[in-house]
């Protein structure tokens, strides 16, 4: 008997919402616009890695500052789906529901990352 084993592949999509980049630009300047980002986009691997440290250590106070943080940061860079599901893991979180907890940080993880490429690969402010 010949068993066949199928791998899920699964992508998010994320959009940056350009009107919160814009905001940055005109209150901060080219440039000081562009460095926060840069600062941003560090802050964020920090803390995605955090919240999957807190998860495996079942820290679930670290884990909800973590995703706090993560939240603010996205909607900061016009990052809603990434704040959206940071809110859903805290949600998850402060409920108790690990099941439900580990899908959604896993969620944010994909999500965080996908945010990560689009401005690595040019979500700039308009020069």
């Amino acid at each position: 008997m010949t068993a066949c084993v199928s791998r899920l592949r699964i992508a998010e999509n994320v959009c940056i919402e350009v009107e919160a980049l814009t905001l940055l630009q005109d209150s901060l300047g080219y440039d000081g616009s562009q460095d926060v980002i840069e600062r941003a986009v560090v802050e964020v691997a920090e803390r995605m890695g955090a919240v999957e440290q807190a998860l495996m250590l079942g820290d679930l106070d670290g884990l909800r500052r973590s995703a706090r943080m993560l939240g603010s940061i996205g909607e900061q860079l016009g990052f809603q789906a990434l704040a959206d599901v940071a809110q859903a893991a805290i949600d998850c979180a402060i409920a108790g529901n690990m099941n439900a907890l580990h899908a959604v940080t896993e969620r944010l993880i994909r999500i965080g990352d996908a945010s990560l490429a689009a401005a690595i690969e040019g979500a700039t402010l308009p020069g």
